[in-house]
This record gives C-alpha cells, structure tokens and sequence, in this order.
C-alpha cells in the first residue's frame, strides 16, 4: 500500500509543483517571425555576455539588429539611471549633444556649427541630389546663406539652430504633422512620418506590452501615458566609416500598467541631416528571476534604421553600416552591464 502510495504521489507531483522561474524572458517578433537564440548565444547570455542578432528586413532600405543582456541591478535602480537624460544619452561617437526645454531655445542647441567640409557638400545640393536631408526649399535657402559673404557658414549655423528649434516646438504642438519631408533622394519624397509609422509596424514590442505607448509616439502630443518620462534631444554623432551626422530624437520611457515586472523605452527619430529616414530603438527592461544567480533583470533591445540609399559595390555602406550597427549595439549592452557594477 505504501509502495503504491509513493508511486501516485511521484506521478502527480510534476503537476502539483509551481513551473521554475523563467531564466530567459519571451523575444519579440520581428516582421512577424519570432525572435529566437541558437544554442550557442543562449549558452552566451546563460555566461553574462551579451548577445547582438542582426535580422534581415523585408525592406533593403531598413538594417536591424537585437540584443540582450543580463544584468545584475534592480529596474528601479537602471529606470533611474536611465531617465537621469543628460546622462543617460551621452554615449561614445557623440561629438555634440543637448536637451531642448519645453519650450525650445536656441541656446538649447548653440554647440551646433557647420564644417567647411559641410558647407562645401551644401553648396552642391539640388532636389533628388544631396549629401543633406533636407526639403528643397531648405536646399535653395541654405545655398542662398552660404553664398552671402565670407561669413555665411557662421549664418547658417546660426539658421540651423532657429530652424531646429522652431522645428521642435512645432512637432510638440502638431506631433507627426509636422515631421519633415525628405527631398534629397529619389522623386515624391520621403515622409519622416511615413518612416517612422513604417519600422513601428514591423516590431511587435510595443502592441505586446506597451500599447498606450504605441498610441502615444503615433498620436503625439495627444494620450500620454500617466507615468511617461521623456527628452527631445538632438545630438551630432557619428558611427564608423559613415559621416557625423545631426539627428534630433525623442526618447519616452513608461512602465505598462497591468505588466508587472517590465518598464519599456523609446527613441524616435523625428529628423537626421543625413543617411536616415527614420530610426526607431525600442527597449525592455525586465525583471530576472534567478535564485542560483542572483535576481536582476534583462535589458532587451530591438533598433532599426531606415536609410535613404546604400548601395554596396565598392562603398559597400550597407555592409559597413551593419557591422557598425553590430559593434556598436554590442558596446551599449556591455557598457549598461558594466554601469551597473
């Protein structure tokens, strides 16, 4: 009796007995196919290395890339540092960098100037043509300023810095509305809206865990979450073997109500002077369960960007690109691993 006692008890206890807590937390999709680690990059990240999966887009426009890390931190602990933005955002390859106020000034942006190598690029600009993504009236406007005396590069910083700043002002009144138009390649345009709404779709991050967030970055300034931090920054930058480039961006972060356990950040590009219509990075920071290694959590990334041209042949910039997006992705997460130390 006792023997067959024991024998139902070890049949029913696998059912009776909690599920052990979830070392890995459930990958995105990406344009609707699963995010997933091989053997290998799951053994890497069981180590504490980070681990950076370049994807394949649909659309040859757009490179991107995953990543993810453990880290051994509270979320309080790396939200907090995270919305600390002056901070925060300063990352290596940035030569220049600032926070807008609410409203925008032009003293928010008065490191910006213009290179000679940029005005000499400027110059040459027309539609469909140029090293500057830039509407055709911002195009004939800026060659009218440099073409104005000796000193029109030092006039056209200062035109940029007006410009940004009304630039910002109006997409924190009208959102979307007011994003640029791109004509510097190709016929029609490019909407930086159109962009942004298009890398939106293609990740499922948001519409799984953060919806209101999702609804927030499409409606701007219209159905802000409650507990949402957030910057409009601009920033010169410049990833490897590609030209320094201006981009002003804004960075939401919001902890889901309903989803314990998780707090979700945002970037969107909403302009860049060259390469990109659109950027879009996308991050979770979740809670890490892990009674042999210690409770921590996982810093899961997803980036996209979205250029106008890149041809291969012998620029080969979409492979340059690429690798730079790698490298780069993979110093974050080890930067963020070792910050929290």
């Amino acid at each position: 009796m006792n023997s067959r006692l024991t024998m139902i008890c070890a049949l029913l206890l696998p059912s009776l007995q909690s599920d052990p807590p979830r070392l890995i937390p459930k990958l995105p999709a990406f344009e609707g196919r699963s995010i997933t680690l091989s053997p290998d990059q799951s053994a890497a990240l069981a180590r504490g290395d980070p681990v950076v999966q370049m994807l394949t887009p649909k659309d040859g426009r757009v490179i991107a890339a995953f990543g993810i890390v453990a880290i051994k931190t509270t979320r309080k602990a790396f939200v907090t540092a995270l919305t600390n933005f002056p901070q925060s955002l300063r990352a290596p390859g940035i030569q220049n960098f600032g926070l807008f106020k609410t409203p925008a000034t032009v003293a928010n942006i008065a490191p910006f100037t213009i290179t000679s190598s940029d005005a000499s690029a400027l110059r040459k600009c027309h539609t469909g043509k140029c090293e500057f993504k830039l509407s055709a009236s911002e195009m004939v406007h800026a060659k009218a300023i440099l073409d104005s005396g000796a000193d029109g590069p030092a006039k056209l910083a200062a035109y940029v810095r007006r410009r940004g700043t009304d630039y910002v002002n109006d997409y924190r009144t009208r959102g979307n509305a007011a994003m640029v138009i791109y004509d510097d390649f190709g016929s029609g345009g490019v909407r930086a809206s159109d962009a942004f709404a298009a890398l939106l779709s293609a990740s499922t991050i948001l519409t799984q865990n953060a919806p209101a967030l999702q609804q927030y970055l499409q409606q701007f300034p219209r159905s802000r979450p409650a507990d949402a931090t957030e910057a409009i920054y601009w920033s010169v930058e410049s990833m490897k073997d590609l030209r320094p480039t201006l981009t002003i961006n804004q960075v939401v972060v919001s902890s889901p109500p309903g989803t314990s356990g998780m707090t979700v950040a945002v970037t969107k590009q909403i302009y860049a002077d060259h390469y990109f219509e659109g950027m879009l990075d996308e991050r979770i920071i979740v809670d890490r369960r892990d009674p042999q290694r210690g409770d921590g959590i996982y810093l899961i990334l997803l980036r996209q960007y979205r250029f106008d041209n890149l041809p291969g042949g012998v620029l080969n910039i979409r492979g340059r690109a690429k690798s730079a997006m790698h490298d780069r992705i993979d110093a974050e997460l080890r930067r963020a691993q070792g910050s929290a130390k």
